[in-house]
């Protein structure tokens, strides 16, 4: 049960530990309607932080509403003020609280991936200055921007992931963590391990993905920077990323992976979807479900069948795909590679509209080699302290 208990640690999570507000930041709040709780609870975290918060809340229906009526014109459109906004504010927290997960169904991914390519300099101004928070060593005249996005349970997540709305927000509990008395050093204390993980990660250059699903990929990271994701971009989080280097002799990528985790985007599921990557490009994709609409996604513009991030998930409190990819992605014991867009943070600058992570588990059987040693045998990393105490 989601109690106030936990909407307060959410928040705190939030405000304190993923996007340190201080006094005087600009604060944007983008939330739906349904997630009014917890809307309602980082706002007070931000005043009390002695921030500046500003309310962006949409009802959903009014996404539908406008792929259903806008013309040619309005899809083109670029609003110049989210142009401002992302250029005024100092963080950014998005609560997503979707009502209706199939309300997108009926609209052609044409007229969807048109309006996102309209919203192409914003959306890049954003990253730009997310990478500057990352990486202050990036010489940029840009200021840093931190941002965190979550996910509030409504009914439509629950039934998409089969299962009560109680049960479903107990999940969400777990997942977030917020049974643990100090949330925030929970989450800080996953950090200091996964940046154990991720300077292992950044001491070799070649994985070499291997599963009972038929996977075997070799990535080459040679040069890239892998980082920790513990709950500050994502919430709830575990994860760590880099991006494969485009510029090695295979490209990034060269093989075979099987993605056995259902993956849902934009409302559309893909299912047992097996990818042939020959230098570093996505050549043949086949899926027991979603095909077509994987194919469209990954035709969608150049950088669509390239690799923007390769990842693994350590979060042991999700252990079964919801329909959500901001848990999904985090699953102890498996790994992720996003076709499109990369970050520039870590070193892959792959450009495109598209950024859709595709999920693998690491099961019994499985063995991923770094430089050719064993790294995560089972969907356990080898050579590392114990992990961070998960309550499930």
């Amino acid at each position: 049960m989601l109690t106030q208990l936990h909407l307060n640690r959410w928040a705190e999570v939030l405000v304190r530990h993923a996007t340190k507000v201080s006094p005087g930041n600009v604060v944007r709040i983008n939330a739906q309607s349904a997630a009014e709780p917890l809307l309602e609870a980082v706002y007070r975290e931000i005043l009390e932080a002695e921030g500046h918060p500003v309310v962006n809340c949409r009802p959903d229906f009014l996404v539908e509403a406008f792929y259903e009526h806008a013309n040619n014109d309005q899809l083109d459109w670029a609003n110049p003020f989210t142009l401002q906004e992302t250029e005024t504010i100092d963080a950014s927290i998005n609560i997503a609280a979707i009502t209706n997960l199939r309300a997108l169904d009926k609209f052609d991914t044409t007229v969807t991936q048109r309006a996102a390519r309209a919203q192409k300099d914003s959306r890049e101004l954003f990253f730009q200055r997310a990478a500057v928070a990352d990486d202050p060593s990036i010489d940029s005249e840009l200021a840093p921007l931190l941002w965190s996005t979550t996910l509030f349970p409504t009914n439509a997540y629950a039934q998409d992931a089969g299962m009560s709305l109680g049960d479903y927000s107990d999940f969400v509990v777990r997942a977030c963590q917020l049974n643990q008395e100090d949330p925030v050093a929970f989450w800080e204390g996953l950090d200091k391990w996964q940046h154990e993980l991720a300077e292992k990660l950044m001491a070799g250059s070649e994985l070499h993905f291997q599963t009972p699903a038929g996977t075997d990929l070799k990535v080459d990271t040679a040069g890239m920077r892998w980082l920790s994701s513990p709950g500050r971009k994502n919430f709830p989080d575990g994860e760590v990323y880099s991006g494969p280097n485009l510029n090695a002799e295979n490209g990034g990528a060269d093989g075979v992976v099987v993605f056995d985790k259902r993956c849902v985007y934009q409302g559309h599921a893909v299912r047992n979807a097996r990818i042939v990557m020959v230098e570093g490009f996505a050549t043949e994709v086949t899926a027991e479900e979603g095909k077509d609409f994987l194919i469209a996604m990954l035709d969608q513009d150049e950088g669509a069948r390239r690799i923007g991030e390769v990842a693994f998930g350590t979060n042991r409190a999700i252990s079964q795909p919801t329909g959500q990819i901001l848990y999904d992605e985090k699953m102890g014991g498996s790994f992720h590679l996003a076709f499109g867009a990369g970050y520039p943070e870590t070193g892959n600058v792959n450009k495109s509209a598209l950024h859709w992570d595709l999920i693998a588990s690491l099961v019994e059987g499985s063995v991923v080699t770094l430089n050719g040693k064993p790294f995560c045998v089972d969907g356990r990393f080898v050579d590392m302290p114990p992990e961070v105490n998960w309550l499930l």
